[in-house]
């Protein structure tokens, strides 16, 4: 490992930081195993409602030897408890999921070792997802991350040194758009961009070698459009080639994102996250091919817990995966540890 960090960082997170930033390309090595071992060990002995569901599965550091054996916590369990290896006065940061009121909101807490992960995974992992878009200014349909301090999506885009941010500005936007000279990005959630089109008819045409980022984000609103036809419109209303759009995939309760290119459905992940589709019905992972509860291990999420369980369904291939939609009730209820059982166990 290699590269110079912050000497007042914990040593794990030190050499999860020189991990992210090496060349997988290049390393006969590869770590993962052992970085993913020993943040285990740390959350298990630091992070009390992650040991308590630990124990009830009669899982210790000292009973595993593989990723794959590490439990993981349902994404709901962040709504309802504190994951957190640090006390309250050393978090930085906490980042909130969607949700209609703060009560149903789930909560990422960070400390400073675990933002500066946060922002090395998302630095790392939007440069090599998405090459093309390296060096340009990005535009971004959200928030200002200090008019956001709870989205992570915000803060993202802040890490990413955005040039501009526009929220319930789609007139100021369309105006910009009609100027800019030079190639850019444009980042912003699938229905900003449907609520930029909507308001105007206008149809642009940004500079070759500009990049537009979806994140998904049509889950609660009353106007819902296919991806093809959403591409269809970047090609069309921002003359940006359907191969230089990009869907961005993640989470408030992980600190790494995943990328697919085009029309190909295909998220890719970076090597410090490993994903595992699990079968609801065995708790085993699902077999090749069929459907599973995706279930993430991402070394970056150093102070909650590495192993999330989300609600999405994905078929898993050779180098990332394909979701599925969200899984039922019966789906959740019947995966291994279900956040209503951590309850009564707490």
């Amino acid at each position: 490992m290699h590269g110079q960090y912050n000497t007042r960082m914990d040593t794990l997170a030190r050499n999860i930081a020189a991990f992210i930033a090496e060349d997988p390309s290049g390393s006969t090595e590869d770590p993962f195993n052992t970085l993913a071992l020993e943040l285990f060990a740390r959350q298990y002995e630091r992070n009390e409602v992650y040991r308590r569901l630990c124990e009830s599965l009669d899982v210790t550091p000292g009973s595993i030897d593989h990723w794959r054996m590490i439990p993981a916590t349902p994404s709901q369990a962040f709504k309802l408890f504190t994951l957190s290896c640090a006390p309250p006065e050393e978090v930085v940061s906490v980042f909130h999921s969607s949700g209609t009121t703060l009560r149903e909101a789930g909560k990422h807490s960070m400390d400073a070792d675990a933002l500066a992960l946060y922002e090395a995974s998302l630095a790392h992992g939007f440069a090599r997802g998405i090459p093309s878009a390296n060096g340009l200014p990005i535009w971004a349909m959200m928030p200002a991350p200090d008019a956001a301090p709870h989205s992570s999506l915000s803060h993202m885009l802040g890490a990413l040194r955005a040039e501009r941010f526009y929220w319930d500005r789609d007139s100021e936007l369309s105006s910009d758009l009609a100027r800019v000279e030079r190639p850019i990005v444009l980042f912003g959630t699938a229905f900003a961009f449907v609520g930029l089109f909507d308001a105007s008819t206008d149809a642009w045409s940004l500079p070759p070698g500009s990049v537009v980022i979806e994140t998904g984000g049509f889950k609660g609103r009353t106007r819902e459009v296919a991806r093809e036809e959403l591409y269809g419109m970047f090609r069309d209303r921002l003359g940006v080639p359907i191969e230089s759009c990009y869907s961005e995939y993640g989470m408030s309760e992980m600190a790494s994102q995943f990328y697919s290119r085009g029309l190909d459905p295909v998220k890719r992940g970076p090597h410090w996250v490993r994903t595992a589709a699990i079968d609801p019905v065995t708790g085993a992972e699902a077999q090749a091919g069929q459907p599973g509860l995706l279930t993430h291990f991402d070394l970056a999420n150093f102070n909650s817990v590495m192993a999330v369980q989300t609600e999405d369904m994905g078929i898993l291939g050779a180098d990332g995966f394909t979701l599925r939609g969200r899984a039922s009730d019966t789906e959740l209820r019947g995966c291994s540890l279900t956040v209503e059982e951590l309850w009564a166990r707490q």
